[in-house]
This record gives structure tokens, sequence and C-alpha cells, in this order.
């Protein structure tokens, strides 16, 4: 339940200008700038277009804006730096670039403060009013959420004076979106129910989706399903009458929320795919966090708790900078008890170590954020006063008295409360951060204990590796070099013996074909122990000059080479070669290949080895737990570890083997 509260409801940033007809309006805005205009009705133009584009295609949104802004800096046009500078801080509030938007509605603001000083007619305040109350709008962006609504708390009461019911009615909204985020269900209810009543009476069907669509996660906080489907079906009634409407993927999204609510969990992912859907060509759109939150949600309930960690490492690692420390801490929960499900132990305490480290930074902040909410809740109180005392201004005096005597037993009251939540609070988080670095420290020692275990083993492997690597050194020059050599020494003793009267060409020739073979047998000896094409060309001219060397008679060795091997360093390169090495002599001497297919594809610091083969194959579960395999398949697993890469064995009798090893280069 915790995720809705923190929702943000980025599609409704910038909400303040009629919402009806769009295409109509985009197209008849279009066709004005075609014609021979006035350069200020241009810039009007450009500027409405702006604001219409906003939330739907960000990209025309600035090129409209800055236009805009540039023809009004040129003829000197007050009015349009303001409203130019307030639609392009729009278009970063759809971005969730708070910093950019807050920079933009500043500068706004100082010209619609000048423009109204001129001229405060009802065209220009609500210029001053966009501005000023979109500025709250990043405040609250940004955490500052005291701020957003003393912006909100100025602004509405001017525009009810002015008469604009719509900035009024867009207004209560998105007051009630505040509270519910607050967990203040209550006002949120109110007022969601007052500003629903305003939509009803003056707005149209994109309004009223507008509305719906805000009203509906705060009745899922408030566990009021059957509330939220009859304001979800109200949002479809009039999304029917809208073609191509930009609000269709948050109904998606509202809908599958609500079948994950009730339990429909099949629905749900239907009606959540729908939504995706329309992100196709923008991947990062903000509103696929929100979606990815929700398939989390439902997969967990499904009980698929590996498609539950999927989407909650997608919404995790969507953007992050945009996540609170909330999100992060939620997160790492949630991982740690999808893992713990899918009985990954290690992940799941490595998750939960994050949390620990993450709750613990948060706490000292915490205590901080419950002040600054009892100081919202006594702010939001007393301009809530304010608000009523402007309704009835024939009263104010009376009002103004008991709105003082009221403000100083509250701040008395808060003040109490704030010194008594500062004690307990200090007292309580001394107590658990002593329990927590205790447990840390543990955590730590048998971290420690593990490694160095694993270290153990990884030295003790290759030490065996290395014995048999030098064992089957001196078998080879005992048997091969050795056998090669004994038999030129008696071919020549013999002919010594002999004193041939003719000169001796045959057996001298075989004796010098001994001799070549002997020699080709030396080099094949000397490159399978430090490579020199290795050396001196790199990965790639070794890996290819050592499958030519072994293909030959019914064996061939295809090498497909993808990437670069620079960069990687010589011990890196070595080690790699070695484990290609033995697995084309493990397909060749132990699983009959007649073909085998090498693959080293490398992308920035990943590389992917794979090894594939036709021959014999083996029973993967036998051949793995059986320590005297002759395939030397822990050396290979010890070389891998040297990398801190992974390795994987797919095979099956008379199907072939498959080989495949990651390995992270930063990582080795």
């Amino acid at each position: 339940m915790r995720w809705v509260n923190l929702v943000c409801l980025s599609l409704f940033s910038c909400w303040i200008s009629a919402q009806t007809g769009r295409e109509n309006r985009i197209d008849s805005l279009e066709n004005m700038l075609t014609q021979k205009i006035h350069d200020t009705t241009r810039v009007n133009v450009l500027s409405e277009l702006a604001r219409t584009y906003g939330g739907v295609d960000s990209l025309k949104c600035f090129q409209l804006g800055f236009k805009a802004l540039e023809l009004s800096k040129e003829i000197e046009y007050l009015k349009g730096m303001a409203r130019s500078h307030i639609d392009i801080a729009g278009g970063y509030l759809d971005y969730v670039d708070p910093k950019n938007a807050k920079k933009h509605f500043l500068k706004g603001n100082e010209f619609a403060n000048k423009l109204i000083k001129k001229d405060s007619s009802r065209d220009n305040m609500k210029i001053w009013l966009r501005g000023h109350y979109n500025l709250g709008v990043a405040y609250g962006y940004q955490g500052n959420i005291q701020k957003e609504i003393e912006m909100a708390a100025m602004t509405i009461p001017i525009a009810q004076r002015m008469g604009d019911k719509m900035f009024v009615a867009n207004g209560n909204t998105s007051l009630g979106i505040k509270y519910n985020n607050l967990s203040i269900y209550d006002k949120a209810y109110e007022m969601f129910m007052l500003s629903q009543k305003q939509f009803e009476e003056i707005g149209g069907p994109e309004d009223i989706v507008y509305h719906s669509l805000a009203f509906s996660p705060a009745l899922f906080s408030m566990d009021s399903l059957v509330r939220m489907k009859e304001v979800l079906d109200l949002a479809k009634k009039n999304l029917d009458q809208i073609p191509n409407s930009f609000y269709q993927p948050s109904y998606y999204g509202e809908l599958g929320l609500y079948y994950g609510g009730v339990k429909e969990y099949n629905k749900g992912i239907e009606a959540l795919n729908k939504a995706r859907d329309y992100f196709e060509n923008n991947s990062r759109n903000y509103y696929l966090r929100l979606l990815f939150q929700r398939y989390a949600d439902i997969y967990y309930k499904m009980g698929d708790f590996k498609k539950a960690r999927e989407y909650t490492l997608k919404y995790l690692n969507f953007n992050e900078n945009i996540h609170s420390k909330e999100d992060i801490v939620g997160s790492y929960a949630r991982l740690a008890d999808q893992e713990a499900h899918l009985n990954n132990h290690e992940k799941a305490y490595a998750y939960l170590k994050d949390y620990v480290t993450a709750v613990d930074s948060m706490r000292i902040e915490n205590l901080s954020a419950d002040m600054q909410n009892l100081e919202v809740q006594y702010k939001m109180a007393t301009k809530e006063k304010e608000i009523l005392a402007l309704r009835n201004e024939k009263n104010e005096a009376a009002l103004s008295l008991e709105k003082k005597k009221s403000q100083a037993y509250l701040l008395g009251v808060v003040i109490s409360i704030l010194g008594l939540l500062l004690f307990s609070g200090y007292y309580f988080y001394k107590r658990k951060l002593s329990k927590a670095n205790k447990k840390e420290q543990l955590q730590k020692a048998e971290v420690q204990y593990l490694k160095q275990e694993q270290q153990n083993k990884i030295f003790s492997a290759m030490i065996e590796g290395q014995e048999k690597e030098r064992k089957r050194l001196a078998i080879d020059l005992h048997d091969g070099l050795g056998g090669r050599l004994s038999g030129i020494s008696m071919n020549l003793s013999k002919l010594d013996k002999d004193e041939p009267k003719q000169y001796p060409k045959k057996q001298l020739q075989k004796v010098i074909k001994d001799i070549d073979d002997s020699l080709t047998e030396l080099r094949s000896i000397a490159r399978n122990m430090m490579p020199e094409t290795l050396v001196k060309f790199g990965l790639q001219a070794a890996l290819k000059d050592y499958c030519s060397s072994m293909t030959g008679g019914n064996t061939k060795v295809t090498l497909q080479f993808y990437g670069s091997d620079k960069g990687i360093i010589i011990n890196q390169q070595v080690t790699m070669y070695r484990v290609i090495q033995e697995l084309i002599n493990n397909a060749i001497k132990h699983a009959q290949a007649t073909e085998v297919l090498v693959q080293f594809i490398r992308e920035g610091n990943q590389v992917d080895i794979t090894v594939e083969d036709n021959g014999v194959g083996f029973n993967k579960s036998e051949r793995l737990s059986n320590t005297s395999s002759g395939m030397g398949l822990s050396n290979l697993q010890t070389r891998v570890a040297y990398l801190k890469g992974n390795i994987d064995f797919e095979s099956e009798e008379n199907e072939g083997t498959t080989v495949n090893v990651h390995i992270d280069i930063d990582a080795a």
C-alpha cells in the first residue's frame, strides 16, 4: 500500500489550461502560424501550442517554448517572456526535472510580477497564477511539501475571487493528491469529492478523466475498491468520447492496480500490458516506473517470485536520480523477501544488508521528516482558516482574533509534541543503532570467514591444476619428444656402426624427418605452455592460430571472434586462452568431436565465450559431481573463478556439449 501513497502523478503536473478538444486546437494553432500575423500574436500562438503539447510531446513543447521566448526577447514583449518561461518549465516537469523547472518558473514569475504591476487584467493574472502555483509543484517534486502547500494556499483563493473555477477545481484535485501522499485520507477524500462536483459542473470529458485517474489511486490507498471501480468506470465512459487520448495508458495502469487489489491477477496483468504497449517507442517514460512497481506487486501475490524480482529490479534501476530513500529501502526489503522465496539465500542476505544500511541512514532523516509533516499539517490547518476568512470577509476581524488564539494553542501543542518526539526518537535511535552496529560487526566477521574459506579452496584448486599441468608436460616430453629423440640417436648410432660404403641418403632423410617431427612437437609443447602469438599479437591472433593448428584429418575447429581484445590485460588474455584451449582439447580427445565451434563475443567490459561440439556428450549431473573426471572440469572452474566469471555446461549423452563462460573484465 505504501508504494501507491508515494506515487507522483507526473501526467497531471501542468494542467492549468483547457483540456478538451486538444487535437482540434493544435490543428487550428498550427494553421495560424502559416499565416501572416503580428509578432505578438505569433508569440501567443507559439506559447499556446507549447502548453497544448505539454504532457503529450515534450520535444515539441520545448521547441515551441524556446521559439516563443526568443521572439519575445527580440521584440521586448513582457507578457511573452513570462508565458514562454512558464511553458518551458512545464516541459521540464513532464521530464521530472524539477531543478530546471524551478529555474524557468522563477524567471517567468519575475516577468509575470512586472506584468501585473502594469496591467492586472484577467488574462495576465492567469499567467501569474499558473507560474506561481506550478513553482510550488516543482518544490514538491524536490520534497519541499511545506513550500508547495504555501504556494497552493496563496494562489487558489485568488483564483476563487477571480471566478476561475477551472483553476480552483484543478487546485483542489492537486491538494487531494498531496493529502493522500501524506496519508491524511479524510482530507484527501474531501478535496477529491469537492473537485469532482466542480469538474462535473464546468469540465469536459478530458477533465473528468484527469480527475478520476488522480482519485483512483487515492481510493486504493483507502482500501475503498468498490468506489475505485465506480471512478474508473466513469473515467472509461469519458475516455470513449476522446479518440487517441494520451490518458489511455494511465487508465489501464489504474485498472491493473484495481484488479490486483481484488485478486483478479490475470486481468490485472492484461491491463498493465495494455498500458505498457503505449510506451514501446518511449522506454524512458516516467510512467513505466509505476507500471513496473505494479507488475511486481501482482506477480508477488500470484506466487511468481521470479517475475516479481524481475520487475522490482526494473523499478529500482529505472532511473537512480528519481528514487527517494524510502523507495530504495522498500525495494531492498522486497528483493530480500523475493530471493528468500526463490531459495537464493546468499542474495537475500546481501539485499537484507543493503536494507539495514539504507534504514540506518534514513532514520535521522525520518525524524526530521516527521517533524516537517507535523509542521505541514499545522500549516495546512492555518491556511484553511485563511481560506475560510477570505470566503467571509464581513467576519474577518472576529475570525482573525480566533485564528490567533488557535495558532497560539496549536503552536504550543506542536512544540510540545516535537520536543517529545525528538527526545523519544533520539533515545530509541541510539538503542537501535547500537544493536545494528553489533549485528553488522557479526555479519562482517561471517562474510570475511566465508571469503577466506573460498580463497583457500581456489588456492588449493590452482595448486592441484598446476601439478596436473606439470604431470601432463612431463608425459608429453617423455613419451613424445623423448621417444623421438631416442629413435634419432639409435638411427645415427646404427649408421655409424654399419660404415656404409655409399652415401646413406635414405637413412639420413629418415633422421632429418624425425628431427623435423621432433621440432614440430617441441613447438606444439611450447605453444601450449605460452603461445608466442598471444604475447606478440594478442588473444584473437593466438586463438586463430591455435584453432587452425587443431584443424586437420577428421576434425574441424571454427573460430568466430566479435569485438576486440584491446584493453584486456595479458594475464586475463592468457587465462581466457587456457580456458578455450582446455575446452577444445576436451571436445576432441574426450568427446571425440569432429566439429567444434568457438565463439568469443566482447561488448564493452562483458566477455561471453561459447564452445560447442558434436561429440558424444555426457551426463551433466554425474560428470560434474565426479571429482576424478578426466575432462579437467575442476581446472576449468578454477581458471574461470580467477577471472571472477561463471561457467555453465549444457550436455546430453550422444547430443554434443555446449559450454558458456561469462566474464566481467572490470570485476576480474
